[in-house]
């Protein structure tokens, strides 16, 4: 049984994402793996999926659950120690890179630190602050190890280190392990068992192994061990499940000799006599061995157990009614497991490709009993003296998944694994595990397609904001129809109830009439017409077979209000004076929703239409109809619209008001801009008038200024058009234009109220130059726009007029004109000259130009100059100016002299003609505040220098393009040079002089003859010495340094100066390259044992003397190999035999190479193998006897030691019974033994070495001995 499974309804355990088996193959014959005896805590099951309230991990858990991500992230940071560490014992053992070791672990340990937290692994959700302290720990941590500061805890640490990586360097200059050397297996080899033999058994299936038919399974292989004894004649008894009839079952003579067969195989190998052959049951039953006969038909000892062959496990998905399925359904799904109680199933449930696995253990029908339910496999189940086996029947259990489906999308349900009581276990692999990606039998699974449920409600629309449309006319009930994703297709059905509007209850609620009302609508945005008046309540809406939510406001009132309706009323409007009617004074009472718009016709002398359109707010309104004109006026209503209705006819004489109007005399001012006139000073006024009413008519006004009124009058006006002309209007300020009163044919007089403001200039517009500077002259850059300040008066904008009298006098110069829109604007001119403004003009009146500042005169400033100034290095030649040769490297120059406005900026080009080689040019400038200004000549590079100076300018003028070319040439000599050939060489020499010993080779350039100058500073004096060379005649050269100038250790050897036959000379600079001589005494080394004979595994030592490193030439079995060794200790692992003799040392400083002659014999370890090497059982009958042969390897005499111990059994150690010593001077030995055991030897010891597999040290004598228990 599984480990202690809960009950059914229990939570299935935490799904593990992981790679799915397929199925056990046919035959599978493993036994049960060992179960806890406390059955676990149940489990609640959790998604593939992180918390929602924290961000998901960067590996998703589908792919990689959070353990495994766990374990790697440790796994990963325990490999990064374990190479630190090996790191740290680089540096302890080869001294290496300390620096660089370190940059690299701080720069590993910031990436996982810092990156650790960016994968999200739950529980490895690091806090910034905690990662920062970790890793400057880590810090401190890599500073320790890498310049491996000395500690208490580096001791056990570097100990530590050596039980997982133990190499040392050997004799053949690579890494070995020492374990591996020492430890040799290959030493002592073999053993000899000896059994004494009972009497003979049979057993059948001792180890319980389960199995099943079923499927792929055809044959069940039951084991049936024969322990010293062969068969004649073999029993099985066979109980069938079902009806417990029990059935006899005899293995053929076939399967007899097979296993005789067997038996004397394995007697020949000697390896067991214990015979197995697998009896292949192909019916379900439960299986016990019966009589078995040996060759002497005696019956044989057996063990008769129960072994149970089952039908296997097997599940299938009950079919569903239907595959489709709402958010919030349930599931509703069955899944049959068939096999023998307790069953186990494993499934998994995909929604929208994220895969879940759960499983259901302990699955067994009610009342059901069974010793396979209890904490271990007791007795009861394989103890043939309980008759009844009916719980080993397989039984059908059924398990119902009925969970809400809240996620639309795809879901899938698949059975993965069945597992029974006896530990079957049947696996369905899934597609895409299976290498042919067959997909699973339609009876595991069972998919379903969850849909969204829609939800709708009412927008714009609920009691207290009703839709009103007009009475007889449809419009859309305002349905919001939505989803959480909008499929594709989102046709829908929709239920209402409608209640007219007459019987709706006091609250506005459904009354006793309720019509129910349905559409289907095409789409998302499709909604259904309603045209009576009435609440529509909205009950339900389904789309795609599910039935979706009805959300608030549900309810919508649908009002048809009144149509418009007009009343109108008139009353005569009369003149006070002549009694006549003028107009009408209408009242309109209204009936509708506002707003209302009404409209109505005016026909006047059955002539002249005009329409007008009235919009009232109110449902009562009055208009006056008063006409300008006299005649026969003809109002007709013809149209009337509110809020809902639009443009309904009025038909009726009720709508139809006539009237004759004679209107009583008016007058009018007609002027474009509204009530408001401007003019200049001194200007007439003319203003139109128009005259209603009969002529002829008297008109009087008034013109108001400065709170005078000038009143007048004209008389028999006959026309309907008059036009009053003021005086000359010489006072600037505001006149008013007043019409007082007018009469007409009827002499009624009538008031007037019209008037015109007339604005009249106080003074005329004037235009002048300002002044820059306290003047009207100024000094600008040549070319430059300048510009010259107005003072203009007036409203602008103005238009000044203007002339330069340097391009002619007036009358015959040229004018220009411009159009100034600022009073203090500007005049931009380009030329020099004096310019005059000759008119002047603002946006109504002429204006006149001020006659003392009228004229501005504009000039340009000078542009600079450049010239060379001579001296005694500088003199003109021809058109050019030269300046003396200097040498190479040497301070030269000339001054130039400047004119203009400071500071000025010189722009050049400097031409570079070397001695081989083409030209070059660069491009300098460079800025002067006074008037002489210095250039440095350029002497880096030998050959002639050419100065050609192309622009100057100074803080006026930024381009000097007229400046004439001046040119400016010097010739530079070139400098000698001397380098090393190979700088910073080390040039090594012994305190003895030899005679090929390297010279320091030279390299020159210049003129011959050469000199030089050497300096040689050794490394402890404070002060060096110069050694001066004799001239020589050659542009390359051998330097030999006289002995006595040297010292043992380093010096620096640099070329101080050289000079050459043109008079120039150069010094090298204190960091220039430089080689190093260095004088060394010739290294030595001695052993650090006076013992010439060694055995493999040994360590040979040596001490060096010089300065490291070392190189160590030595041979070993006629090879010659050598080795380095960065101490003055040179260690070796003697990994082989052979001899090993060191012919040669050097040190790495001083090359010097010394012989020696120290030479070591490495001799083998002894080696014995018991009975060829191989393990041999022997079994022998009491008072038999056994010949155990030794056999030696190695260096004669031999001592070796042998234990007997106690054969191993199963679940029982072997123990050492015996210790026996004995002595061979021959390579071989036999000994007899007739005692039952294993004997085994545990030590070896020949005339040089020695190894024991229990306990080693060494003697005085500094070889291998054996210490014996």
């Amino acid at each position: 049984m599984s480990d202690g499974a809960p009950p059914i309804g229990a939570f299935p355990q935490t799904p593990v994402a992981g790679p799915r088996r397929g199925p056990a193959p046919a035959g599978s014959s493993d036994p049960p793996k060992t179960v806890n005896s406390t059955p676990p805590l149940p489990v609640a099951p959790r998604q593939g999926t992180a918390p929602s309230g924290n961000p998901a991990p960067l590996i998703p858990l589908n792919v990689l659950d959070a353990p495994t991500q766990r374990l790697y992230a440790f796994a990963i940071y325990a490999g990064l120690l374990a190479w630190k560490l090996y790191d740290w014992t680089r540096i302890v053992e080869e001294d290496a890179e300390s620096f660089w070791l370190l940059l690299k672990w701080v720069a590993i340990d910031f990436v996982v630190l810092f990156g650790l937290p960016e994968l999200r692994i739950p529980w490895l959700e690091l806090s910034q602050p905690f990662v920062v302290v970790v890793f400057f720990c880590h810090v401190v941590f890599d500073w320790v190890l890498m310049f491996n500061f000395g500690l208490p805890w580096q001791t056990w640490l570097f100990g530590l280190v050596k039980v997982f990586y133990d190499r040392e360097i050997a004799i053949s200059e690579r890494n070995v392990k020492l374990s591996n050397i020492i430890h040799n297996s290959s030493l002592i080899m073999g053993r000899q068992i000896i059994n004494i033999l009972p009497e003979g058994s049979a057993a059948l299936n001792p180890d319980q192994i389960p199995f099943c038919l079923g499927g792929d399974r055809k044959i069940a292989p039951i084991p049936i061990f024969f322990n010293a004894t062969v068969p004649v004649e073999v029993q099985l008894i066979r109980t069938d499940l079902e009806s417990n009839v029990q059935e006899i079952i005899k293995l053929t003579r076939v399967q007899l000799r097979d296993i005789e067969r067997r038996s004397k195989v394995q007697t020949q190998d000697g390896s067991q006599v214990v015979v197995r052959y697998d009896y292949p049951a192909k019916k379900a039953g439960a299986y016990q061995l019966g009589k078995v006969l040996d060759e002497y038909k005696l019956e044989v000892q057996r063990k008769t157990p129960f072994t149970f062959v089952v039908p296997c496990p097997r599940a299938w998905v009950g079919p569903a009614p239907s595959s489709g399925r709402c958010v919030g359904d349930l599931s509703d799904l069955s899944i049959h497991v068939e096999g023998t109680p307790p069953l186990k199933i494993m499934y998994s449930r995909k929604i929208n490709s994220e895969d879940s696995s759960f499983h259901f253990q302990s699955l067994q029908p009610e009342g059901f009993s069974s010793p396979l339910t209890g904490s271990s496999l007791s007795t009861s189940i394989t103890d043939p003296t309980h008759e009844d086996i009916s719980w080993a029947r397989p039984r059908v259990v059924p398990i119902g998944l009925n969970e809400s489906m809240g996620v639309s999308g795809s879901w899938q349900y698949s059975v993965d694994e069945v597992r029974d009581g006896f530990q079957n276990v049947v696996k369905y692999t899934a597609p895409a595990d299976d290498p042919d990606g067959k997909p699973k039998p339609k009876d595991l699974v069972q998919n379903f397609v969850v849909k969204e449920r829609p939800r709708i409600q009412i927008e714009g629309c609920d009691l207290r904001k009703p839709i009103k449309a007009q009475k007889g006319q449809s419009t859309e009930l305002p349905v919001r129809f939505h989803m959480a994703q909008l499929p594709d297709d989102t046709s829908h059905s929709l239920i209402w109830e409608f209640s007219p509007i007459d019987t709706l209850t006091e609250s506005g609620d459904h009354g006793r009439v309720v019509i129910p009302g349905s559409y289907r609508a095409k789409n998302s945005r499709d909604r259904p017409k309603i045209s009576a008046p009435g609440l529509y309540t909205l009950k339900s809406v389904v789309a795609g077979a599910c039935e979706g939510e009805v959300q608030e406001p549900s309810s919508c009132l649908l009002l048809n209000p009144l149509e418009p309706k007009l009343e109108i009323r008139s009353e005569e409007i009369s003149d006070t004076c002549a009694g006549n009617s003028i107009g009408l004074r209408v009242d309109m009472d209204l009936i509708g929703t506002p707003p209302f718009t009404v409209k109505y016709d005016i026909v006047s002398n059955n002539v002249d239409r005009e329409s007008k359109t009235v919009r009232i707010s109110s449902l009562r309104h009055q208009i006056e109809l008063i006409p300008r004109f006299a005649g026969h006026h003809k109002y007709t209503f013809t149209h009337i619209g509110d809020g809902i209705y639009d443009g309904k006819k009025l038909v009726g004489q009720e709508y139809v008001l006539e009237q004759d109007v004679k209107p009583a005399a008016s007058a009018m001012i007609q002027h474009s801009t509204s009530g408001n006139a401007g003019t200049c000073l001194g200007d007439e006024v003319a203003v139109d008038i128009v005259l209603l009413g009969e002529p002829p008519f008297t008109l009087e006004w008034e013109l108001i200024h400065d709170g005078k009124r000038k009143h007048q009058k004209a008389t028999n006006i006959a026309d309907n058009h008059f036009q009053i002309k003021t005086a000359a209007l010489t006072q600037g300020g505001e006149y008013t234009l007043a019409l007082t009163s007018i009469q007409d044919k009827r002499a009624c007089r009538s008031f007037l109220q019209d008037e015109l403001k007339i604005s009249v200039r106080r003074q005329s517009p004037r235009a002048a130059f300002g002044q820059i500077d306290g003047k009207r002259k100024t000094l600008d850059v040549e070319g430059s726009t300048v510009k010259l300040p107005l003072r203009l008066t007036g409203e602008g904008p103005w238009t000044v007029r203007y002339t330069n009298l340097l391009e002619g006098a007036l009358p015959d110069a040229k004018v220009l004109e411009k159009t100034v829109d600022n009073s203090n604007g500007f005049l931009d001119v380009q030329t020099r000259g004096v310019f005059t403004i000759t008119d002047v003009r603002d946006n109504q009146c002429p204006g006149i130009v001020d006659p003392n500042a009228g004229a501005f005169e504009v000039d340009w400033f000078p542009r600079p100059e450049l010239s060379v100034i001579s001296s005694p290095a500088v003199h003109q030649e021809g058109s050019d100016y030269v300046v003396a040769s200097v040498c190479e490297g040497d301070i030269s120059g000339f001054e130039v002299s400047l004119k203009g406005t400071a500071p000025y900026h010189v722009e050049y080009q400097v031409r570079h003609q070397p001695i081989k080689g083409p030209s070059s040019v660069a491009r300098k400038a460079f800025d002067a505040t006074s008037g002489k200004s210095s250039i440095l000549g350029d002497t880096a590079k030998a050959g002639q220098y050419t100065y050609t100076f192309s622009s100057l300018a100074d803080n006026l003028y930024n381009s000097g393009r007229d400046l004439q070319s001046l040119v400016v040439k010097q010739v530079v000599n070139r400098k000698p040079t001397a380098s090393f050939v190979k700088p910073g060489q080390t040039f090594k020499y012994c305190k003895s002089e030899g005679q090929d010993e390297d010279k320091i080779p030279i390299e020159l350039t210049g003129v011959p003859p050469f000199s030089l100058d050497i300096e040689i500073k050794h490394q402890g004096a404070p002060i060096p010495e110069i050694y001066r060379t004799p001239s020589f005649n050659s542009h390359s050269y051998e330097i030999q340094i006289p002995r006595h100038l040297l010292k043992l250790g380093t010096q620096h050897i640099r070329l101080r100066d050289v000079r050459d036959g043109s008079g120039c000379h150069s010094m090298t600079d204190i960091g220039a390259p430089s080689v190093q001589v260095q004088l060394f005494e010739a290294p030595t080394i001695y052993p650090m044992e006076t013992r010439t004979d060694y055995c493999v595994g040994e360590r040979l030592s040596y001490t060096l003397s010089g300065t490291p490193p070392f190189e160590v030439w030595y041979t070993f079995d006629g090879a010659e190999r050598k080795a380095k060794s960065p101490t003055t200790s040179f260690r070796r692992l003697a990994e082989t035999p052979g001899e090993f003799a060191i012919a040669t040392v050097s040190d790495r400083a001083s090359e010097c190479r010394s012989p020696v002659n120290i030479v070591k014999n490495i001799h083998p370890m002894p080696a014995v193998k018991i009975s060829k090497g191989r393990n041999v059982q022997v079994d022998i009958h009491e008072g038999g006897e056994v010949e155990i042969l030794f056999e030696f390897w190695g260096t004669p005499p031999f001592e070796f030691t042998y234990t007997r111990s106690s054969n191993a059994r199963k679940g029982l150690r072997s123990q050492v019974l015996e210790t026996r010593h004995d002595v061979s001077h021959e390579h071989s030995k036999v000994v007899r033994a007739s005692q039952e055991g294993t004997y085994e030897v545990v030590a070896i010891k020949d005339k040089f070495c020695a190894f024991s597999t229990q306990q080693e040290e060494r003697n005085d004598r500094s070889q291998k001995t054996l210490k014996y228990h």
